[in-house]
């Protein structure tokens, strides 16, 4: 995460210094990074639960809960799904509505719709609201993945 959250802050710092930074792609970059750890992460979520042999449904029921009863994890999730298809999902946006994406593709936007709006830049306003005007750090993210690992474990027990 340090990687990523190094390269996030280099490109927040851009930001601030950009007259334009829509047209100078900072933006687009910041988003790239931001994507990518969200998948990381979805990698270490799926590592553990499978590791614990429980269901993906039970385990992104596990707090910490967002508000709207939405879980942290689901919610990361739903973010490096969005990042790894959404490319797909606008291909069939544009050729009709949204009643040609897959039962998976609506579940995830509409537990990213929960957060925040399913606009430009999703992955950076998730990680903006998940952190709640915390600086924009994957690795702040790490603290409540602890604590739903330490969750999972005790009901296991």
């Amino acid at each position: 995460m340090n990687l990523l959250d190094s390269e996030v802050s280099r490109i927040n710092a851009a930001i601030t210094s950009s007259s334009d930074p829509d047209s100078d792609g900072l933006f687009d970059a910041g988003e790239y990074f931001i994507g990518h750890g969200f998948i990381a992460i979805q990698r270490y979520l799926t590592s553990a639960r499978t590791g614990l042999r429980v269901s993906l449904p039970d385990a992104f029921n596990v707090p910490p809960m967002l508000h709207g009863g939405l879980s942290l994890v689901a919610a990361i999730n739903a973010a490096a799904n969005y990042w790894k298809h959404v490319e797909e999902w606008f291909e069939i946006l544009n050729k009709s509505d949204d009643s040609d994406l897959n039962r998976n593709a609506l579940k995830t936007l509409q537990q990213i719709e929960s957060v925040t709006p399913w606009e430009d830049y999703t992955c950076a306003n998730l990680l903006a609201a998940l952190l709640d005007g915390q600086e924009l750090e994957l690795s702040r993210l790490l603290p409540p993945i602890a604590e739903w690992r330490h969750n999972l474990f005790a009901r296991l027990k």
